[in-house]
């Protein structure tokens, strides 16, 4: 039965890893369409191509900050409506563990896409 236990487990945590990957991957494809918008390329054509990306973002956002984030930051959400980037916000600049792992997502994953630089700032 143990055995059983440490496949979930193990399942658990590649389904996690796998979801983070991928809200990362539309987290770059938003933030491609947003600085195409501010420079002025983004065209009628893509703009519509691009909603359906960035309702799956949200929507993949929100299931990620609510099981895997109240999981990796031992934490419920603030809000019913909070994405991951309220929660870590929320922690950046904070000394404690939860603080470091948002230091991390934002500094070395978030804000250099980010056509602002600061993400989570």
């Amino acid at each position: 039965m143990t055995s059983l236990y440490a496949t979930y487990a193990a399942y658990a945590v590649g389904a996690s890893i796998l979801a983070c990957y991928v809200v990362w991957v539309l987290y770059l494809a938003i933030m491609h369409l947003v600085r195409a918008r501010e420079y002025g390329t983004l065209k009628k054509t893509a703009r519509w191509l691009g909603y359906p990306v960035v309702l799956v973002g949200i929507i993949l956002d929100w299931l990620l900050n609510v099981i895997v984030g109240t999981v990796l930051f031992l934490e419920l959400p603030k809000s019913p409506g909070e994405l991951v980037t309220a929660r870590l916000k929320r922690h950046c600049n904070l000394p404690t563990w939860r603080g470091a792992i948002a230091w991390w997502v934002c500094h070395k994953l978030l804000n250099t896409f980010d056509p602002s630089g600061r993400h989570c700032d």
